[in-house]
């Protein structure tokens, strides 16, 4: 399966809206904000936040959406992971499969090993680790991130529940340089 990344661009918010309203996405995303202004106030051009924001594409059809940070840029999430060992360099990633016929067939995993490989460690050569807590009941999720890689450190309190705090470490020499990605800019 071949997975490339592009950044996420005002003409992808009306496909990102569909996505975070669909019931499979909304689910784990309560409490956010996902109706059109919200999207397009916290995932559009204007959003001043040095969060990148990616679409995931295979064979040229977009499936899903990923975004990443320095995790220290979050200090209220990343206190519990710093207590568990988490590295200050450490990024934080989050993510979607956005179509349905797309999940539970390998293509999460595929996207977050790919993304992590190509954007967060090919992209920052500052970035020690990448770092995903999703919602303990979120089985599929936690799932794909240990196929992709990912090791369970500990359990997280979020407001909403408890969470899985994975990591994956970047490789002894891993590679710079990305391959399936057009990033757009090269920030570390």
């Amino acid at each position: 399966m071949d997975v490339t990344f592009r950044r996420l661009t005002d003409d992808d918010l009306s496909m990102l809206h569909r996505w975070l309203n669909e019931p499979g996405v909304m689910r784990w995303w309560e409490g956010d904000d996902v109706s059109w202004e919200g999207v397009v106030r916290d995932y559009g051009s204007g959003n001043g936040d040095p969060t990148e924001h990616w679409l995931a594409s295979i064979d040229g059809d977009d499936v899903g959406w990923i975004q990443c940070y320095l995790a220290a840029d979050s200090p209220e999430e990343s206190a519990q992971w710093w207590a568990l060992g988490v590295q200050a360099t450490a990024a934080g990633i989050d993510y979607l499969v956005g179509e349905p016929a797309r999940r539970g067939r390998g293509v999460g995993s595929a996207m977050i090993r790919a993304f992590v490989e190509d954007v967060v460690f090919g992209l920052h050569p500052g970035w020690s680790q990448a770092c995903a807590a999703p919602y303990a009941a979120n089985v599929a999720s936690w799932r794909a991130l240990e196929r992709a890689g990912f090791r369970f450190v500990g359990i997280v309190e979020d407001e909403d529940g408890p969470c899985r705090l994975m990591v994956a470490d970047r490789p002894a020499g891993g590679r710079n340089l990305a391959a399936g990605v057009d990033s757009g800019d090269r920030r570390s």
